[in-house]
């Protein structure tokens, strides 16, 4: 279908060609499949339909060296697997996504009344330690002499390798390990499996050394990080990164005290943070054995803030001259309560404090309750108007940000019992006590002018005993909402 479009000059169309928005890549992108944990809580190395695997890391308990340790009762386990977001998405400057997946391990029983695997493949012995040079030196090893079939012959060999320092491949029961271009230490998992029903499975663990002699282990080797993947989450649980070396220690700054976790992220929104971690230069390098610090940048996810009275906001509060307390109202949460209840009459304006409960709303990390104290100004029980400094104030508004509309003027003469602006004083005008209505009023002590490209202004808000109960500073063209921001003096 297309559109015809008639142009008479002098007009004239100047079109561009639309083009396609580039999508984001996310963990329903990536696609990760065939993600298990074995009965000895080897990893199974899953396929991605887009993108490249980083790391394989977990912050559960019993996860080390690349696998978890095997349990007597199915487990579920958080697995956080970090893909190299490829060329062509919006966000492939972000460089990786973590994508948590739950998996279940399943137990690993072999007697008993109820066993949940019987017979299958088992250990002879165990794979010795393996010693290889970088760049492509290699080794075999025959599985046969290191595994001894159950009721059925081995159908294969399931192999997790999560390091770069070597590849590891198998060929029927040979298995290839392979050096790259960094030295260090790490170790490959292999497990045999046959085909029976409920056969349980054996794992053989290999300590590979890459000897690097005339490297220098630094926190890049050949282009390829010390460290890789891990995480911190929400409540500051750190997974460590992957690599070559021993991670000794993990600091919040260069050079500082060790720690253990780190703070929660309670702000509302994710955050980044970069740890530094002491690391063992590992064996097969010039400078095996020194300690280096390498850093590395985490998103920290966000969790939900904490419920407070600055959130809470209490405004309108007042109390009569007969000691009955108005609970006015939050921004958020509901007033449920408050003490004390009422007052005594007093034959001056006094400060009273009252702490107001307020019911915690949903989407915040704590419930209930919390106790908000506010002090609240109490006018005599035959209140006079006072005689002080003259101010100017507007028409009452419902908000500080009323006064960002448009131009105000302040024109209506009242006074103070105090020259200056402070809190608790009454409020006259022509001879009676101002009713504010618990409205906000801008302020000046001469006929001024507020608002937008104004600058800043004060503004009261006085309730209906003429009572100043807040000040506030405004300014129009602060923040980024167009309504302005200010505090509370």
């Amino acid at each position: 279908m297309s559109t015809k479009i008639n142009v008479r000059s002098p007009f004239y169309l100047n079109l561009t060609e639309p083009t396609i928005p580039l999508p984001t890549f996310t963990c329903g992108i990536a696609n990760i499949l065939n993600l298990s944990i074995d009965q000895q809580g080897q990893i199974n190395t899953p396929t991605l339909s887009y993108g490249i695997i980083d790391s394989i890391t977990s912050s559960d308990a019993g996860f080390s060296n690349g696998k978890f340790a095997t349990v007597s009762t199915a487990t579920a386990r958080n697995i956080t697997i970090r893909v190299l977001i490829p060329s062509g998405f919006l966000n492939v400057a972000d460089g990786y996504i973590d994508c948590v997946n739950v998996v279940t391990q399943p137990a690993l029983v072999t007697s008993g009344p109820s066993p949940s695997c019987v017979s299958g493949p088992i250990t002879n012995g165990s794979i010795p330690a393996q010693t290889l040079d970088v760049d492509g030196d290699s080794t075999t090893i025959d599985l046969t002499s290191y595994f001894t079939q159950g009721s059925q012959a081995i159908a294969g060999y399931s192999i997790y390798n999560p390091s770069t320092v070597v590849n590891a491949s198998v060929s029927g029961d040979t298995l290839t390990l392979s050096s790259n271009a960094i030295g260090g230490t790490t170790t490959v998992h292999v497990s045999a499996f046959d085909t029976a029903t409920n056969s349980c499975t054996a794992l053989q663990s290999i300590s590979v050394t890459v000897n690097a002699p005339n490297q220098t282990f630094a926190c890049s080797n050949n282009g390829i990080p010390a460290i890789q993947g891990g995480s911190i989450a929400q409540d500051g649980t750190i997974t460590n990164p992957t690599g070559p070396a021993n991670i000794t220690a993990i600091k919040d700054t260069s050079g500082g005290s060790p720690i253990t976790s780190h703070s929660a992220n309670n702000t509302g929104s994710d955050r980044s943070v970069t740890l530094f971690f002491d690391l063992t230069a590992p064996a097969g390098y010039a400078n095996a054995g020194a300690t280096i610090e390498c850093s590395s940048p985490f998103n920290q996810p966000a969790g939900l803030p904490t419920f407070d009275c600055e959130a809470a906001n209490l405004s309108g509060q007042q109390i009569s001259t007969k000691g009955v307390i108005s609970s006015g109202k939050t921004s958020l949460g509901t007033i449920s309560d408050w003490t004390p209840k009422s007052f005594s009459e007093v034959s001056s304006d006094t400060s009273r404090t009252v702490t107001f409960t307020v019911d915690v709303p949903s989407g915040y990390s704590n419930s209930g309750t919390i106790s908000c104290p506010k002090t609240i100004t109490q006018p005599a029980s035959t209140p006079t108007c006072p005689s002080g400094g003259t101010f100017y104030i507007s028409q009452g508004q419902a908000s500080e940000a009323s006064f960002c509309t448009g131009a105000t003027s302040l024109t209506k003469e009242v006074v103070s019992t105090s020259g200056s602006f402070t809190t608790g004083k009454s409020i006259c005008h022509n001879g009676s006590l101002y009713n504010g209505g618990g409205l906000y009023h801008a302020v000046a002590t001469s006929e001024v002018t507020v608002g937008p490209n104004y600058g800043s202004f004060v503004i009261w808000v006085i309730d209906s005993n003429g009572i100043i109960q807040e000040i506030i500073e405004w300014n129009c063209n602060s923040g980024t909402t167009g309504n302005g921001a200010g505090a509370k003096l």
